[in-house]
């Protein structure tokens, strides 16, 4: 199945191409977790087929990014737990204001690192060596506006807190639980140390608890094997070497299109904020950024507000080309969503810019899975229609920008 069969139609042409690059990236090259070697022989691939399609510009962009996603976390618990054990051992009221510090930064760091924004344990954390592929598809004419679409290379591992639906709603109590624990501890404690309260020690000790189970689920997380990450995000990767297929065949009249294949986007965005730190000033504010983002499997969706804590919500000149391109495209069903976790558009979002974040997901009530973050996210369960509407769906999002 060659991404260039030119025997069948284009429409097919390009869904055959995307099921190809997903089956490469996902069982070829494997799991490819954030600086390791999986994720640099993706981005090499990517890089190819960019240059056999006559893309531009093409080269890696190195960056410094996490190598864990769970370790930020793992430090912000330890640092709480070890406030509460200290106010255990050394009942005094500068022990109380130690602890109160301690929850306090814990929070900070967990709020912060959710939300891409320095902290402390990133300060003390060694980053990896990482990389984005970027390419340049110019248009057929004067470039008048741009387009950015971004999808991202790398895959997470396989903690069980994602292995049901169960686990995921479990998940997000913990998430919004442990934050809230925090807190918690560190207004119990300053409280103890402001009036001498040692029984505010049992507030602490409760909160340790959400505590203690957090931290455990972030030690286990990372010693589970990195998913093979065929719908996320072989399957992103997959739609947008197709458009540029498309492209190639079918140049946009005044559009000039970047093609950006983020690193460490599982790892807190890093590759994103690298991409952005380096071109979002060349590129201006009204490019707009296209994030496609597990899309094979399910309904299209796209993104009203993105983040994991912090939901920012989605520029409002991004909805208007969504919503424009539904009305345009009946036969793709999509919906709007808040997002559930985070994509590579909230850093965009956070600087003013125009983003737009695609994916797909089963309709309410189905029993069907998009096996995120599990070992069986696997090529053969992608589906291809829903490959060809997220193409389309772009493709129309694309031709509305250039005839603007």
């Amino acid at each position: 199945m060659s991404p260039n069969n030119a025997s069948t139609t284009p429409k097919e042409d390009y869904t055959q191409s995307v099921v190809a690059h997903i089956h490469h990236l996902s069982e070829t090259i494997g799991g490819r977790g954030s600086c390791t070697p999986g994720e640099l022989q993706a981005a090499e691939y990517t890089l190819e087929q960019m240059q056999t399609l006559g893309v531009q510009d093409v080269h890696l962009e190195p960056f410094k990014g996490a190598p864990s996603t769970y370790r930020p976390y793992a430090m912000a618990f330890s640092a709480a737990l070890l406030g509460t054990l200290g106010v255990w051992l050394f009942p005094e009221r500068w022990m109380f204001g130690l602890a109160a510090i301690l929850s306090a930064l814990g929070a900070w760091a967990m709020l912060a690192e959710t939300d891409f924004t320095n902290n402390w344990t990133r300060w003390l954390l060694p980053k990896g060596d990482n990389q984005n592929a970027v390419g340049v598809i110019p248009p057929r004419g004067e470039v008048k506006q741009r387009a950015v679409l971004c999808a991202h290379l790398d895959t997470h591992r396989t903690p069980i807190f994602y292995a049901s639906k169960t686990w995921n709603t479990l998940f997000s109590l913990l998430v919004a639980g442990s934050l809230v624990s925090m807190v918690v501890s560190a207004l119990a404690y300053a409280l103890g140390a402001v009036f001498a309260w040692e029984w505010v020690r049992w507030i602490g000790l409760i909160a340790a608890a959400m505590e203690v189970f957090a931290l455990i689920m972030s030690l286990h997380a990372d010693f589970t094997p990195f998913s093979p990450g065929a719908n996320d995000n072989a399957s992103g990767v997959g739609v947008v070497l197709g458009l540029a297929q498309h492209m190639a065949q079918e140049p946009l009249r005044n559009t000039e299109v970047w093609l950006a294949f983020t690193g460490c986007e599982e790892a807190a965005a890093y590759g994103m904020v690298s991409f952005l730190d380096s071109h979002a000033a060349e590129l201006g504010t009204e490019t707009i950024y296209l994030i496609i983002d597990q899309v094979g499997k399910g309904n299209l969706c796209y993104l009203t507000a993105d983040g994991l804590i912090r939901k920012h919500p989605t520029h409002p000149r991004a909805l208007e080309l969504a919503r424009h391109a539904s009305a345009a495209q009946p036969e793709v069903k999509t919906n709007e969503m808040v997002g559930l976790a985070y994509t590579d558009a909230v850093p965009a979002t956070k600087r003013g810019l125009v983003a737009l974040t695609l994916c797909a997901l089963p309709p309410a009530g189905s029993s069907e899975t998009v096996h995120w973050h599990q070992m069986s996210d696997t090529s053969d369960r992608v589906d291809p229609q829903s490959l060809a509407d997220a193409h389309a769906f772009s493709w129309q999002i694309l031709k509305d920008i250039d005839h603007t």
